[in-house]
């Protein structure tokens, strides 16, 4: 699996020449609203780090930018290989 493209919220995996679109879960980014006390941000880049683990680089309304670690769901994980395997 490794991170093929990401655009806003979005995010494709590519895995055995399949490709997967998700959406980054609503809890993981109302954990960062919560934690910066903010109600919007935007998402600048998402950096894989390892398979299923990535960096993502917000950037908050004050200019300020800030990195999260991301971990693709066992669940996702679960389906991308019942499609693959």
């Amino acid at each position: 699996m490794k991170l093929f493209n990401f655009v806003d919220f979005f995010y494709v995996i590519e895995h055995n020449n399949e490709y997967f679109e998700f959406e980054i879960e609503d809890d993981f980014l109302d954990n960062i609203s919560e934690e910066l006390d903010i109600d919007n941000f935007d998402i600048l880049k998402m950096s894989e780090i390892s398979e299923g683990n990535f960096d993502i680089l917000i950037k908050t309304p004050k200019g300020d930018e800030k990195i999260y670690k991301y971990t693709l769901s066992s669940e996702r994980i679960s389906y991308i290989l019942s499609i693959t395997e």
